[in-house]
């Protein structure tokens, strides 16, 4: 039971959305809608109106486009994200944190815009979305705009049930020749969702790595990228040994973003403990190094 009232709208276009949502200050964007529905029937947010983007065909997709990029529309579910062979393929890490996401239910009705834009903290897409440096647009009430993974990561969590504006589309740059990418993670047994995830890509050049991105989800309060991890992998061969220090690398990495990034916590609860995270965050970054390298053709 939900203990609020509200309107609900379903408009067919992205102009009329906009329109409403300038016109209603207490309104709310439905795009899949389970974090939202969530914190209603909760009583953490009261809106006026629900504007539903269920309709509105142009926010949905898969395309490749030629500027070199990969573009999905914020309406696309999971499932499609998943299983679209181009993903898998040159996108593992996106495909498995979208695989990775609840039960099989939850991945054909959930949208990929909705989880950024509503900050589901035990969330996958994040990982995958900063590790392959997505770029996120919108339009909104001021016009239309573009933000990266890294920011826009940080302005989902300050901004939560907040967001003046509506996510359009992800953008995913084409990977260099021979790059590989992972998602591992360890889910709770019964929500499903991420105690700890860690997305990692890697672009060898000259049998070093050229560039090396890796990002953690679950165990902190939002996403973040793991930059020491990144700088102790690039410029080095991914030898196991190599890996096994950046891997330690991990834990003091994430215990040291505290101090820089405000609100940013290590998560605690009955389930896992803020140690626990913190020992998994080094566990599964060594794993997602030595997959990401191996998709690469490093060889040990």
């Amino acid at each position: 039971m939900i203990p609020v009232r509200f309107d609900y709208t379903a408009p067919e276009n992205l102009e009329a959305s906009v329109k409403l949502l300038s016109e209603n200050q207490g309104a709310q964007i439905l795009a899949g809608g389970h974090s939202l529905i969530e914190a209603m029937k909760r009583g953490q947010i009261s809106p006026s109106l629900l504007i539903d983007l269920g309709k509105i065909k142009s926010l949905q997709g898969i395309e490749h486009e030629a500027k070199g990029f990969l573009q999905i529309g914020a309406m696309t579910t999971y499932d499609k994200v998943a299983r679209a062979s181009e993903i898998r393929e040159n996108y593992s890490a996106l495909a498995e944190a979208a695989n990775s996401i609840g039960d099989p239910q939850i991945r054909n009705w959930g949208r990929i815009g909705d989880i950024f834009a509503y900050r589901d903290l035990a969330c996958d897409l994040p990982a995958a979305a900063l590790a392959l440096e997505a770029t996120f647009n919108s339009v909104g009430t001021r016009g239309n705009r573009t933000i990266v993974a890294d920011e826009f990561v940080v302005l989902c969590f300050e901004m939560q049930w907040q967001l003046n504006e509506i996510i359009t589309s992800i953008d995913f740059p084409d990977p260099t020749t021979g790059a590989g990418s992972t998602y591992e993670c360890i889910k709770h047994p019964a929500s499903s969702c991420a105690v700890c995830g860690i997305a990692a890509s890697i672009e060898p050049s000259n049998n070093t790595v050229g560039k090396c991105r890796v990002a953690v989800t679950g165990a902190t309060s939002y996403a973040i990228r793991l930059l020491e991890v990144e700088n102790a992998m690039e410029g080095k061969t991914p030898t196991a040994e190599n890996i096994a220090l950046a891997a330690k690398l991990a834990k003091e990495n994430a215990i040291g973003a505290l101090k820089t990034n405000e609100g940013l916590t290590i998560l605690s609860d009955l389930y896992a403990s803020a140690e626990y995270r913190t020992h998994l965050i080094g566990v599964l970054t060594q794993r997602a190094l030595f997959r990401a390298a191996e998709r690469a053709k490093f060889s040990f």
